[in-house]
């Protein structure tokens, strides 16, 4: 269920006693399922709903006039977007489906409630909202500064720290659903350049690629390479804070 995907993610932000999690657990909301490669939201769309996802992958993109596009981000389980229809009517972005996604629909006026029911859930997704901008940052300074190789290694790095949040990682890998052309289009660079580093991270011997499942050969050395400190998921400077308190 989407709302157990969402309970799950926001765990990592706040102790939530038996009340906050059954406030979570009976948000009234409309389950949906969209196919692989579906748009959902199209830019300029009316907005209506809070999207919570439960299953599947999608990414928030923008598209220029002449069809060059940008992914601004990943949307994994547990993840809540659209929450600019809280204060906004139109849609800014696309989101687009990587495989088939199951949502959790939640109307404006109930999720406001939700976040009324608890002090510590709105702090969560206070803390939520402070890491995707911490994302939006990285992806800043990984495009406008990083070469192609410490760009694909830090996208990959921070992907799999991710999943792992979600449960779907193993120790040294994890599914990517993601095309060569949409990790392209992530990160400024075309398929073949990143076919290219992809298949000479693979020749170096720090990861391997089968059927879309990706294995981390060295993860030390590839952190080393792209320059990636998981300092920015903000993760413990929620637990110290919370110990502070």
């Amino acid at each position: 269920m989407a709302r157990q995907a969402l309970l799950r993610r926001i765990s990592y932000y706040a102790d939530l006693d038996d009340g906050d999690q059954k406030v979570v657990m009976e948000i009234d909301g409309r389950e949906q399922t969209f196919e692989k490669n579906t748009e959902i939201i199209d830019a300029g769309q009316e907005l209506e709903s809070v999207l919570i996802v439960q299953q599947g992958w999608a990414v928030r993109y923008k598209t220029l006039e002449d069809g060059r596009r940008q992914v601004l981000n990943v949307l994994l389980p547990g993840d809540t977007f659209d929450l600019q229809v809280l204060v906004a009517a139109e849609a800014d972005h696309s989101v687009r489906t990587m495989t088939e996604l199951a949502c959790l629909s939640i109307r404006p006026a109930e999720f406001r409630r939700l976040l009324t029911e608890s002090g510590k859930l709105t702090l969560a997704f206070w803390w939520m909202q402070v890491q995707e901008e911490a994302f939006l940052r990285e992806q800043i300074v990984r495009n406008g500064k990083q070469t192609a190789r410490e760009r694909i290694v830090h996208f990959l790095l921070e992907l799999y720290r991710r999943v792992l949040m979600t449960g779907a990682a193993t120790d040294d890998g994890f599914s990517v659903p993601l095309t060569q052309t949409v990790i392209a289009d992530a990160l400024g660079l075309s398929p073949i350049h990143t076919n290219r580093v992809l298949r000479q991270l693979e020749r170096d011997g720090l990861l391997e690629r089968t059927n879309g499942w990706i294995a981390f050969k060295d993860q030390a050395r590839l952190a080393e390479i792209s320059q990636f400190d998981p300092s920015y998921f903000h993760l413990d400077a929620f637990r110290m804070r919370l110990g502070r308190e």
